[in-house]
C-alpha cells in the first residue's frame, strides 16, 4: 500500500471485502508498473482523475483499464486509442437472471450453444470491455451493445473485439478503438509487482 498514494490506500480500504482490497491494491499496482514502463514517472498515480462517470484517467495520451476475477488481476494499456477488458472465472450461474442484459439475438446465441455457460461469459466479458471503453459505465443498458463477428457495436460506434486466452476456465476479452492491436502479455507474480 506505501506505494500508492494516499487518496488510493483509502479508497482500497474502505472496501469491505479482503480480495476486493487485495484486487484492488493488485491493480493499482499492475498499473503503476505498466505506466513506468510506458515512460511515466513512478508518483504517476498521483495524477489520477476520473470522469463523471467514474472511469479513471490521467491525460489524453494514454488509456488504460483494469479488470479482476478470483485468482486473476488484468491491467491492459495503450498509446493508441480506447480500450476496455473484462475477465471472468467460468462458474454456475442462474442464467435467467441475465436475459435483460442480453439482446435477443444474443440471447439465441448463448441458449442455442453447446455450453451455454461458456457463451453468456463470451458475451458478458464483451459487454463489460465496452462500456468500460467507452467510459459510461453501466449507465449503458448492455442490451444496447450488438456483438457482430470480432466487433461490438454500440450506438454508432464500433469496438473490435480481442480474445485473450488466459487457461480453460476463465473467459478474458480486449476491446480497442482500432482494428488488429498489437497484444504484448506479460504475466506477473504478485512479487515481482511489489519489487518491480
Amino acid at each position: 500500500m506505501d506505494k500508492l498514494p494516499q487518496k488510493i490506500q483509502q479508497t482500497i480500504s474502505r472496501k469491505r471485502r479482503w480480495q476486493d482490497q487485495h484486487a484492488s491494491l493488485f491493480g493499482k499496482l499492475l498499473l503503476r508498473h505498466a505506466l513506468c514502463h510506458t515512460g511515466y514517472p513512478k508518483d504517476s498515480l498521483n495524477r489520477l482523475q476520473y470522469n463523471k462517470y467514474q472511469r479513471p484517467f490521467i491525460d489524453n495520451s494514454i488509456d488504460f483499464n483494469i479488470s479482476h476475477t478470483h485468482q486473476y488481476v488484468i491491467c491492459a494499456i495503450s498509446r493508441r486509442g480506447q480500450i476496455g477488458i473484462d475477465i471472468e472465472s467460468i462458474r454456475p450461474i442462474e442464467l435467467s437472471n441475465f436475459r435483460n442484459t442480453m439482446s435477443p439475438k444474443d440471447w439465441t446465441a448463448i441458449t442455442t450453444a453447446p455450453n451455454s455457460s461458456h457463451k453468456f461469459y463470451e458475451n458478458w466479458t464483451i459487454k463489460e470491455s465496452v462500456i468500460k471503453a467507452d467510459g459510461r459505465g453501466l449507465s449503458i443498458p448492455l442490451e444496447h451493445i450488438q456483438i457482430e463477428p470480432h466487433k461490438a457495436r454500440l450506438y454508432n460506434t464500433d469496438w473490435f473485439i480481442n480474445q485473450i486466452q488466459i487457461e480453460p476456465n476463465y473467459v478474458c476479452h480486449l476491446v480497442t478503438s482500432w482494428k488488429n492491436p498489437r497484444i504484448d502479455l506479460e504475466f506477473r507474480s504478485p512479487r515481482f509487482i511489489l519489487d518491480g
